[in-house]
């Protein structure tokens, strides 16, 4: 389980705890970090996350989203059969069917 996220962001080195982490967001070969106060290009896999990330606190919820289970302030329904996540930030975050599977088992509702 990795603590901290190491990135290369206009010739800086920034150190991110993964409990700043708000959400991951899949672009290609690279994930889009989210914190509070600003976002982060990684190159990396989500798989690497998934893998790597403390599955207690992150869940994958969506193929290109993985979120902080501390971020997530409601589930709502969207359309027929999906779900989308509003986060304390008020960011919205799809819900795949199979992500809605482990949110309930992780979340226990």
């Amino acid at each position: 389980v990795i603590h901290r996220v190491v990135i290369k962001k206009s010739g800086k080195i920034h150190v991110i705890s993964t409990a700043d982490i708000n959400y991951l967001e899949a672009q290609d070969d690279y994930v889009m970090i989210y914190t509070a106060e600003e976002r982060f290009l990684k190159q990396q896999t989500m798989k690497y996350f998934e893998k790597h990330l403390d599955q207690e606190q992150f869940i994958r919820v969506h193929r290109s989203y993985i979120v902080n289970v501390q971020c997530i302030e409601r589930i709502e329904p969207y359309e027929k059969t999906n779900y989308i996540l509003i986060l304390k930030d008020g960011n919205k975050i799809p819900v795949s069917r199979s992500g809605m599977q482990v949110m309930k088992e992780k979340l226990n509702f």
